[in-house]
């Protein structure tokens, strides 16, 4: 790569990537390749770069729900780092803009700054399929687009071997509306606090994180159509999660405990035209004339509850050897053991309004999963730098097993007003596939210009 201006020049080209293999009923990959560079002059720095990124996540069931983002983005940015104040703005293609000033003491022990920014990405591409080719509308496919405003404080100190930083954001999106056929939209508050202390011992560290993650969010589905924009979803979502990790490391040893908690929430709205699914209004006016005599309207109503707990506990044994002066080869090994508890409780009441009269019926199912195991991983990296450290070449690949001992899956089922139920632990059903199928690998190539 070359530079547009003289300078002290650093690039970087990286590929990457995130395979969980698929099982029966969900799957999820991810890949990225990037390169970047840097031009520094004194205390001002200019840098830019550009990538392609792939992701794909898919859900089935009598039907296929797929999320797929693909997109090449670039950016560009400056920073300037003064005695006592840093700036520094980006401009993505997404297109987004972001800017953060900080104030900081002349050898940074503290500082305080803000964080700004502005964006309207389309999130995803958002693609359903019933497996009936005989239906009316078997194809949704429509694209997730939001705009929002980032606003963020974040502060931070240094004393002798203790480093301490807290940053409190806020994002707020608001609705963007489109012409094509099926688009969704969304409008959100989420707000995230993220607090991180570290400890340097000198040949070792210890690290410490808390996350915390509140999320309150209206995501709405609507068709376009003959200058006529409809509402057929509309999912209001509450959630909350709490993320906590300790870490203590050194050269050859990490040992690490983490525990997740996640909450959400989504409650029915029985207002008129908030409905949870309205499938009928994805028909056009032409089908709905001829159904009308049997089939005015039909919706579904649905309230869910969901909760995960989740632990892991192991560490890491990363020794390092040299091959030659230049060269460095780092095999990695890691066990952790892992707990787990989840349920999902879904409630569904369908509303079928006919010629004839009134129709409605609630369906209840509850899931619970518990499993226990272990995670192994495996892993090596080889680095080779110049005579003088300003270039190098860095290869890494590792792989991740789940290793289930114990997985316990059950289902619950009740239909009203009949009020059958039955309880059920399935083998083989999609939850445990995916500890049973819970292989990760990547394979990464760093170069440093």
């Amino acid at each position: 790569m070359t530079s547009l201006v003289y300078g002290e020049t650093k690039g970087l080209a990286h590929c990457g990537g995130l395979f969980l293999l698929d099982t029966r009923t969900a799957g999820l990959n991810a890949t990225q390749c990037s390169t970047s560079d840097t031009v520094q002059a004194g205390i001002h720095s200019v840098f830019g770069d550009i990538g392609y990124y792939r992701a794909k996540a898919k859900w089935s069931d009598d039907w296929t729900l797929t999320l797929k983002r693909d997109a090449l983005l670039g950016s560009a940015g400056f920073t300037s780092d003064f005695r006592y104040i840093s700036l520094l703005a980006t401009a993505s293609s997404d297109p987004s803009i972001t800017s953060e000033l900080t104030v900081h003491t002349a050898d940074s022990s503290f500082y305080a700054g803000t964080v700004l920014g502005k964006g309207k990405p389309v999130l995803a591409t958002v693609r359903w399929e019933s497996k009936n080719k005989n239906d009316e509308i078997h194809e949704i496919e429509g694209d997730w687009q939001t705009s929002y405003i980032r606003k963020g404080f974040v502060v931070g100190a240094s004393y002798k071997k203790h480093h301490f930083q807290t940053l409190l954001e806020q994002i707020h999106t608001t609705p963007v509306n489109a012409t094509s056929e099926y688009f969704i939209k969304d409008s959100s508050q989420i707000s995230i606090w993220d607090s991180r202390y570290r400890h340097d011992f000198g040949k070792s560290a210890l690290n410490m994180q808390h996350v915390a993650v509140s999320v309150r969010s209206n995501i709405i589905g609507n068709s376009y159509r003959d200058g006529s924009t409809k509402r057929f979803m509309y999912l209001p979502i509450k959630s909350r999660l709490y993320y906590d990790n300790i870490q203590w490391e050194n050269d050859l040893f990490e040992v690490d405990a983490k525990g997740i908690l996640a909450y959400g929430k989504m409650e029915k709205d029985n207002r008129r035209f908030f409905e949870t699914l309205a499938p009928n209004r994805l028909l056009p006016a032409s089908v709905i004339q001829v159904l009308s005599f049997s089939f005015l309207q039909m919706n579904y109503l649905i309230e869910a509850d969901l909760n995960i707990a989740a632990a892991t506990l192991g560490g890491y044994f990363n020794p390092h050897f040299n091959i030659t002066g230049n060269m460095q080869i780092t095999p990695k090994a890691g066990l952790h053991g892992y707990y787990t508890y989840n349920d999902l409780e879904i409630e569904k009441k369908s509303e079928t309004t006919s010629f004839i009269g009134y129709n409605s019926e609630t369906e209840w199912w509850f899931w619970s999963l518990e499993s226990t195991g272990l995670i192994a991983s495996l892993g090596i990296s080889l680095d080779k730098t110049s005579q003088d450290k300003s270039r190098g070449l860095s290869l890494e690949w590792n792989a991740t097993q789940i290793i289930p001992i114990k997985i316990d899956l059950r289902e619950k089922t009740d239909t009203k007003p009949a009020g059958k139920s039955s309880t059920k632990n399935p083998e083989g059903a999609s939850p445990s596939g995916i500890f049973k199928n819970g292989f990760v690998s990547g394979l990464a190539i760093r170069y440093r210009f």
